[in-house]
């Protein structure tokens, strides 16, 4: 109703300015007082029914019906009110999804979420063919495993199975692990992963999987804290539209720097600094985050470039960490008499006075800080303050994103016991190895080694002795090669390594080199030493094959070629195999 009348007093406005402008044109110039008169007021209407204009376009487009009548009841309206925030919703659940793979190629996993008006948890990512669209809240199959580091096996469940996957036919060894999405603590869904095979699901995977749920939360609490926020829709777009296209796979200055612009848009500042709490490795709590470091800086230039370090306690730009509330000044000197900006040995050359800061809070502690800093007494306002201190918790969200990605991504694709590449992500890289060196026409060295008579080492000497030496024998693997080459743990005490852009005879002094150290290598654990060799097989790309099994069978020929001749040494697929010859004898 109340756009109706607008609408009626806008037609009566409209109405008299084109009386007005009808009068100014006919005015003789022999009233030229009028004719300026006249000419005022047609410049107030204009501004006026403007304004009006305005008015009545908000009113009516708030008066449009709904048109969200298909979103699903208990779903947040932060997931379906916008279509940015739709989008990272839609990206975080693809994501975990793509993770969850990545994790064991033969998973499937989905997103539940909480729907209380039906009493069932929707289902919000995953197939629909291979997961049920709702599950009742009551069902105790959920309720028992959604909280515990357990799988939950298809032959000792069939019915409570069928009521999550269908009715199928099933071999008996598959299973399932839950992992519980939560929102301020409470309960608001889960993500099921499901195996084809329970020994496919190891303990470790088991352990990633479980973590995923917790990825979820992360996400919509982050969601939830900007829909809430007091902002405007093109600024609550823009911070969406840079924390969804935030590549988590990518460096994590990245996100710094991604956070850079979105910090230009918003404020208006001569300096800014970004720095995080440094942790240090002792396990005293109270020595934990003495000093602060700058991770990234825009503006006017001074001293504290990025990666310059600076005590937490007694400055300005760690004050935020301390008290975890923002400060708002115009003249930081006064108010804060006893501080330094960043060291008390600094020079007092900067005369930077207003001074805007807040914390960036992870997992709900103050990790970092924001500051702006302006060489003058202009005043931030305190919608400045409200628009920093979400962008602290957004950025804290994102750093934690990442941080839970990293670790979730190292876990899914290194062993756990070596920190080496696994099978899988070897057979990966070397894939994508191959197809980089086939495009620049390089050639390639491919290595594969197996420890000497390691059964004897866990036999006589105990399997956390067997471990000790995996884990040296891998750093010795990692010290010898360069950053680019791929180097993997492929199986039990056998390791794969590829040397990027060379050639196996070029490759030989390297190799030579790990067989050395390796048996050169005095083990020594717990006051018991040992002497460990190791036998190595080399093929060539594309000189012996392009075929990616094929090389890896070539250099495994090799190897146990070398074992055969006593171990210790090394050779080459084709040119020492058949003359019998090792290029580094025992």
């Amino acid at each position: 109703m109340s756009s109706m009348a607008n609408l009626k007093t806008f037609t009566r406005a409209l109405t008299v300015f084109c009386l007005a402008v009808l009068i100014y044109f006919f005015v003789p110039d022999s009233l030229s007082h009028l004719s300026e008169l006249l000419k005022y007021i047609i410049i107030i209407a204009i501004i006026v029914i403007l304004m009006m204009y305005n008015q009545i376009l908000g009113s009516l487009s708030s008066s449009q019906p709904s048109t969200g009548s298909d979103k699903p009841d208990g779903v947040p309206d932060y997931l379906t009110t916008q279509s940015s925030t739709n989008n990272l919703y839609e990206n975080l659940k693809s994501l975990v999804i793509s993770t969850a793979k990545s994790i064991n190629p033969d998973c499937k996993s989905a997103i539940y979420v909480i729907d209380p008006g039906q009493q069932v948890f929707t289902l919000q990512a995953g197939k629909t063919s291979d997961f049920a669209d709702s599950i009742p809240l009551s069902n105790t199959t959920v309720k028992k495993y959604i909280n515990k580091p357990k799988k939950l096996h298809q032959k000792d469940y069939p019915n409570a199975w069928a009521e999550l996957f269908f009715d199928q036919t099933w071999k008996g060894s598959e299973c399932a692990i839950f992992s519980p999405v939560t929102l301020h603590g409470t309960l608001a869904g889960f993500v099921l992963s499901r195996v084809d095979h329970f020994t496919d699901a190891t303990d470790r995977e088991m352990g990633i999987l479980q973590q995923l749920g917790e990825f979820v939360s992360f996400g919509l609490e982050n969601l939830e804290s900007l829909e809430k926020h007091i902002l405007g829709e093109d600024s609550k777009s823009l911070i969406l539209e840079i924390v969804s296209n935030l590549d988590f796979k990518s460096d994590v200055q990245n996100i710094f720097n991604q956070f850079k612009y979105l910090l230009r848009t918003f404020f208006k500042y001569d300096r800014l600094t970004v720095s995080l709490r440094k942790d240090t490795e002792n396990r005293r709590k109270l020595d934990k985050g003495v000093s602060s470091i700058i991770k990234l800086t825009d503006g006017e230039k001074d001293d504290f470039v990025e990666g310059s370090e600076f005590p937490t306690n007694g400055s300005l730009h760690g004050l935020p960490v301390v008290s975890r509330i923002s400060i708002q000044t115009t003249d930081w000197r006064q108010s804060h008499p006893n501080m330094a900006r960043f060291r008390s040995s600094e020079p007092d050359e900067y005369a930077f006075q207003s001074v805007l800061a807040s914390p960036i809070i992870i997992e709900g502690e103050s990790r970092g800080s924001i500051v702006l800093e302006r060489l003058d007494a202009q005043p931030f306002s305190s919608m400045d303050v409200n628009d920093l201190e979400l962008i602290g918790q957004v950025l804290g969200s994102a750093l934690r994103w990442r941080y839970e990605y990293k670790k979730i991504h190292t876990n899914a694709t290194h062993d756990g016991l070596s920190g080496l590449f696994n099978h899988q992500t070897f057979k990966e890289r070397f894939s994508d190895e191959i197809q980089r060196a086939a495009r620049f026409q390089q050639k390639m060295a491919v290595m594969i080694f197996d420890l000497d008579k390691f059964k004897k080492v866990n036999d006589t000497l105990g399997h956390q002795y067997g471990d000790y030496v995996i884990q040296t024998v891998s750093k010795i693997l990692q010290d010898n090669v360069r950053a680019v080459d791929v180097v993997a743990r492929y199986g039990g005490e056998e390791f794969s390594v590829i040397l990027i852009n060379t050639t196996a005879v070029m490759s030989n002094m390297v190799a030579k080199r790990i067989v050395d150290n390796i048996a050169d290598y005095e083990f020594s654990m717990d006051g018991v030493d040992t002497r460990v060799t190791i036998s190595g097989g080399m093929s060539e790309y594309p000189t012996h094959s392009e075929n990616i099994k094929e090389l890896i069978e070539m250099a495994d020929q090799a190897m146990y070629a070398t074992k055969q001749k006593g171990g210790n040494g090394i050779i080459i697929h084709n040119e020492d195999e058949k003359t019998g010859e090792q290029v580094n004898p025992a």
